[in-house]
């Protein structure tokens, strides 16, 4: 389910243009065949006018079905899976690059995070005066040895494929999830990826930053419990510079 929902989200465009592009052709033959159909007369011809309008139909019917289906796992099921909507919005317009898949530890129930990655260059965007130096934040919720962020530190500066370690450490752990947000517009975040197991100082996954504009960001990390009950979140603030 995995590749196949990556692979309709990144070709996405072009799987749009060749099914309604085939689907107008069948059309056209389907309009045809009907005109032929209604002007024939005898039965051999008639019978031959008929295959050819079925067929049409058939191929029109077929393809439109595509289309819809299509747009619904584009729109209903792939936000669903976390790491294929974060593959969605970070998403080059100009071309597929190379994807990184980062696993979390974890049993099968565990999500594992795509993110596309690239090399960082050899120069670095220059940041603005006014962002020269992150808040450091640090969430009323993280707590020493339950929720905390390991890596990276408050206001480090962070590059590259970025390996995060924190701790999730709850007797009743039902899951966890850990985000990022610019740090001046913490209405709207991008999800990582999450996890269902305890960790402790551990490894959670990596962040391509190179696929981030560079800027003053918010990692956030949050649990919850069998009952879905949401501890507060653990916040810290980094700076991507590549």
């Amino acid at each position: 389910m995995q590749p196949l929902l990556n692979f309709l989200v990144t070709y996405q465009s072009w799987i749009y243009t060749v099914l309604i592009l085939t689907w107008l052709i069948y059309l056209r033959r389907l309009i045809v065949a009907w005109r032929e159909w209604r002007s024939t007369i005898f039965g051999l011809e008639r019978d031959a006018a008929q295959g050819k309008l079925n067929a049409s139909l058939a191929m029109a019917i077929l393809i439109f079905l595509l289309i819809g289906a299509e747009f619904i796992c584009l729109t209903f099921i792939a936000p669903e899976f976390p790491q294929v909507q974060s593959l969605q919005s970070t998403l080059p317009t100009e071309g597929p690059d190379t994807a990184i898949v980062s696993e979390s530890e974890g049993t099968a129930a565990a999500i594992s995070s795509l993110l596309a990655v690239t090399l960082p260059g050899d120069s670095a965007e220059m940041v603005p005066e006014a962002t020269q130096t992150p808040m450091a934040l640090s969430g009323t919720g993280c707590l020493s040895g339950q929720l905390e962020w390991i890596k990276p530190n408050p206001g480090e500066e962070i590059s590259g494929v970025y390996e995060l370690v924190a701790t999730v450490n709850f007797q009743e752990l039902g899951f966890y999830k850990y985000q990022y947000s610019l740090l001046t517009d913490q209405a709207n975040w991008t999800a990582i990826s999450a996890g269902n197991l305890p960790v402790f100082e551990s490894a959670l996954g990596v962040l391509a930053t190179t696929e981030i504009p560079n800027g003053d960001y918010v990692l956030r990390l949050t649990a919850l419990d069998k009952n879905n009950y949401e501890y507060t979140p653990c916040d810290v603030a980094v700076r991507i510079l590549n």
